[in-house]
């Protein structure tokens, strides 16, 4: 499958040290180790989409040292900085590109694909794209795991009830990060509030959702597992593509 990708982002301009923000929140730290724990220990080939500079590529190497492990996105800085980060690793490469067109990457090549607070950039329709790309690309009896930050309410962009839901959801978070995570992560979410509200390039759906997308995609029960707090509705969505 080829399309016509952009991969412009807001993120290539973020000046925050995103990976030392993220580690002061205890939700973050959580939505992580789901991601580890659903880690199958004899894989040997992995997908991060939209790796960022690779924290959660890390924490899959000490896990998976002998695998290989590529990471995508769409971001060209984060992905030189990863490439600096990693520049010592010959088994993990990143490259450029993103979710929804993975035409540069075979059919069943690799073992899982993870991606942690990444997919939710995606407007709906390129969401089920990626889900149908990460069928095609994940070899048979392979697993996808998204630990994502997701909603309660879907609808069209401006719809009253969904910015409700997504304005009181995301201070809330705020409210959290500044008491048990540290300033910069809550001004970190406060600066980004405008582009949720919007809808642009911050796109969130409910778990429910990429239930759906991944199930229309071939993957068999996909499943949601709720990280704590709850109530901030971080989830890891997880699904197995049937075979071997």
């Amino acid at each position: 499958m080829t399309t016509a990708v952009s991969t412009d982002t807001h993120w290539n301009e973020l000046n925050t040290d995103y990976d030392v923000v993220l580690a002061t929140d205890p939700s973050n730290v959580a939505l992580l180790a789901g991601v580890l724990d659903l880690l199958p220990r004899d894989a040997k080939s992995l997908l991060d989409l939209g790796s960022g500079t690779g924290r959660l590529t890390a924490m899959c190497r000490e896990i998976l040292p002998d695998a290989e492990f590529v990471g995508l996105d769409p971001a060209p800085n984060m992905v030189a900085d990863a490439r600096v980060k990693f520049a010592g690793d010959p088994k993990t490469r990143f490259v450029e590109g993103a979710a929804e067109d993975l035409s540069q990457f075979a059919d069943e090549s690799f073992d899982v694909i993870i991606s942690s607070f990444a997919l939710h950039h995606l407007s709906h329709e390129d969401k089920r794209v990626s889900a149908a790309e990460a069928f095609r690309v994940l070899k048979p009896g392979g697993r996808f795991i998204n630990a994502d930050q997701y909603c309660r309410v879907m609808g069209e962009p401006g719809d009253r009830d969904r910015v409700l839901d997504v304005f009181e959801l995301l201070t809330a978070k705020a409210r959290y990060y500044l008491l048990h995570a540290s300033l910069e992560r809550m001004l970190l979410q406060l600066d980004l509030l405008p582009l949720f509200i919007r809808e642009d390039g911050e796109i969130l759906a409910t778990a429910e959702f990429w239930v759906e997308a991944l199930s229309d995609a071939g993957f068999a029960d996909p499943r949601i597992v709720a990280t704590e707090p709850v109530e901030l509705f971080n989830r890891v969505v997880w699904a197995t593509k049937p075979g071997q």
